[in-house]
């Protein structure tokens, strides 16, 4: 008897340690069934309600199980299935009272098993297959032999590209000796260089680029868009720093500068407040819409801080992704590349799919927030674009007609299940529109998150909400906080700088220029692409207001080469490459002509050197051929390095630094 009081008091403790799981109707019955068992465990009552209490409480754990933490829930399970059958022998419970409890629990467990399916077909499958991809996914180069002959090209095209390969190299050496010195330099110091550069082409390219050209910039002075390194070479930027430029370099140094002359008096104290800090947060409860504020130093600061309150005022655990979507580095809302958690409080379901609509309606009980990335509208269910995944022409970009309808249905089964529907607009907020995403698409979010440009050139992280939301203690539970906090937040430098930007932003001059720039960008876009269809260049734009990419039109294994071309016809990009590109407010006709002027230089020279070289009349087998040869060499990569690496005894990492 003691043994299986034990035992059953773990099973109903284990429940009890996840009641917050359960809905409030759910929790009621819980303690009500807890109840009846502590009542009928010390009374003469008939052995059946005795027993069966022990089985109701069995039947919650399994339709708890899905949403248990791992370990939990297989210890909880073990344990009730003990309980439950010395429970059912020590009362002798009546073969049919059996039947009907068992029945009951599997009823409630099939349900749970149909919520998991469903969240299953709804689920990003790429956030399925990650946490064990890293670990299958082979480290492998190309020697230099095979890295001009990736796509089987034709002994001529190979010898000319590296021809070109090595002419490029020398010319670099020539025309960027001080940059390459800083750069070389800082790769061995600055770990945040390193891994960029290490990440800009597809990876077993990476070890020959990386003796090559570095494309490090070194500035040493802004005029606009024009950076002009310490070689004394004018770049034209087009990466916009990040996202962080959206209106122009001169208007961020006029922020920064009238934001010193505002704050200057108080230097860098912290705590108590500059007096400017009430005027800004006017202005951003009036463009967010919301009731408060609250001040991060980062877009990611943002986003960590904006999940913890949703699950604090709220009481439910899970946020709601969507596939591809970036939101920070920090790993609670990163489900593929760049994290090695994974996360049990988190789904990351398909974009634009109504089973998601349903998903979300049928676990509302269980979900805090909707977590949206609006940028997501360019390439739905897909992550940003960078030229490091570029096996072949495998991108794809497009504004999408639907993304505002699917928004208006989030927005509609968020309120009506009681979820925090969030914006993460630290990307898009005032680069779409002066009110951010809530003002291009029409909808509303229940919180909003900003960063970047915000701060006029300083860093910042916002978080805008009601004040239901934005709480940070429970006033029944004094004990019970969310303490977010930071100690550079609201700094009186990125006050006053943010201010310059905020009152510049609701100006009619500034709503002028968004509108201008998102014609002048759709239009230059256009015509850009008639004129690399013209040349036969198969390279094609696609814009988002002012955001745009480059899309490749033909299989190739090169296609990430197109960034060291820009570079040197003095275009700056960032170390995602091609992917993500920005024009600021500031560009006239005559600097988006300069652009693609130079594009289209930088395009013919890579047709020319053989790295876009193409059978037009063998398209099909062409590209089944370089898919093919990817596939073999992916595959032939993970026998060396993984399988005989494995049977050797060696370490797989030790193999892995053997060239193909």
């Amino acid at each position: 008897m003691f043994a299986w009081m034990t035992l059953e008091g773990a099973v109903l403790l284990l429940i009890l340690g996840h009641l917050s799981m359960f809905e409030d109707s759910t929790k009621q019955w819980v303690l009500i069934t807890l109840a009846l068992r502590a009542i009928t465990a010390g009374m003469a009552v008939p052995a059946f309600l005795g027993t069966a209490a022990t089985f109701a409480g069995f039947g919650l754990l399994l339709a708890m199980l899905p949403t248990m933490p791992r370990k939990c829930a297989l210890g909880s399970l073990v344990l009730g299935v003990i309980t439950t059958s010395v429970a059912s022998s020590m009362y002798e419970l009546p073969d049919l009272g059996v039947q009907l409890i068992f029945c009951a629990s599997a009823l409630i467990f099939a349900y749970r098993m149909y919520v998991v399916a469903m969240t299953f077909v709804a689920t990003a499958k790429a956030t399925l297959a990650f946490p064990l991809l890293p670990h299958l996914f082979p480290a492998y180069s190309f020697t230099r032999e095979r890295f001009f002959r990736a796509d089987a090209p034709p002994e001529e095209v190979a010898e000319r590209r590296e021809k070109a390969f090595n002419r490029m190299q020398e010319h670099w050496d020539g025309k960027w000796p001080k940059s390459l010195e800083v750069g070389k330099a800082l790769r061995g110091c600055f770990s945040d260089l390193r891994f960029a550069a290490g990440n800009r082409v597809f990876l077993p390219f990476a070890k020959i680029l990386d003796q090559w050209c570095d494309p490090v910039t070194v500035v040493d002075r802004v005029d606009r868009m024009v950076l002009t390194d310490v070689d004394g070479h004018e770049n034209i930027d087009i990466a916009g720093s990040y996202g962080v430029n959206v209106v122009g370099y001169e208007r961020y140094k006029k922020f920064i500068t009238d934001g010193w002359e505002l704050t200057k008096n108080v230097g860098c104290v912290l705590g108590p407040v500059h007096p400017i800090l009430m005027r800004n947060i006017e202005i951003l409860k009036e463009i967010s819409g919301k009731e408060e504020v609250s001040f991060h130093m980062s877009g990611t600061e943002a986003v960590m801080s904006c999940v913890r309150l949703a699950r604090f005022n709220t009481g439910r655990k899970l946020i709601v992704l969507f596939g591809g979507a970036y939101h920070g580095w920090w790993d609670g809302v990163q489900p593929i590349a760049g994290n090695e958690r994974i996360g049990t409080d988190i789904l990351t379901l398909v974009d634009l799919s109504p089973a998601s609509l349903a998903v979300i309606k049928m676990r509302a009980h269980e979900i805090a927030a909707v977590l949206v990335n609006p940028l997501q509208s360019f390439h739905p269910n897909q992550p940003p674009p960078s030229d490091l995944v570029l096996a072949t022409d495998n991108r794809n970009a497009k504004e999408s007609d639907k993304y505002k309808n699917f928004l208006g249905k989030l927005r509609e089964v968020c309120s009506a299940t009681g979820i925090v529907f969030v914006f993460d607009e630290v990307y898009t907020g005032f680069r779409l529109a002066p009110g951010g995403a809530q003002e291009y698409f029409g909808v509303s979010a229940d919180m909003v998150c900003y960063g970047k440009t915000l701060g006029g050139g300083m860093p910042n992280g916002i978080v805008c909400g009601p004040s239901a939301l934005m709480n940070r203690s429970d006033a029944g539970k004094p004990l019970r906080v969310a303490y977010v906090i930071g100690t550079f937040a609201a700094h009186p430098l990125l006050l006053g700088s943010m201010n310059g930007f905020l009152e510049w932003v609701r100006t009619d001059e500034a709503r002028a220029l968004y509108a201008k720039n998102r014609k002048m960008v759709a239009d230059w876009s256009k015509e850009t692409n008639a004129l690399l269809e013209k040349e036969g260049i198969p390279l094609r734009t696609a814009s988002y207001a002012s955001v745009w990419t480059m899309l490749y039109k033909q299989p190739g294994r090169y296609h990430w080469m197109l960034q060291y071309y820009l570079k040197d016809e003095g275009i700056n990009l960032s170390w995602v490459g091609t992917g993500r590109l920005n024009f600021s407010l500031d560009f006239e006709e005559q600097d988006l002509e300069l652009v693609r002027g130079k594009m289209i230089a930088a395009c013919r020279r890579m047709k020319e050197d053989g790295w876009w070289w193409y059978d037009p009349e063998q398209a099909k087998k062409n590209a089944m051929k370089i898919k093919l040869s990817l596939g073999l060499e992916l595959l032939t990569a993970f026998v060396k390095t993984r399988i005989l690496g494995f049977f050797a005894g060696g370490p797989a990492s030790a193999q892995s630094k053997k060239s193909e």
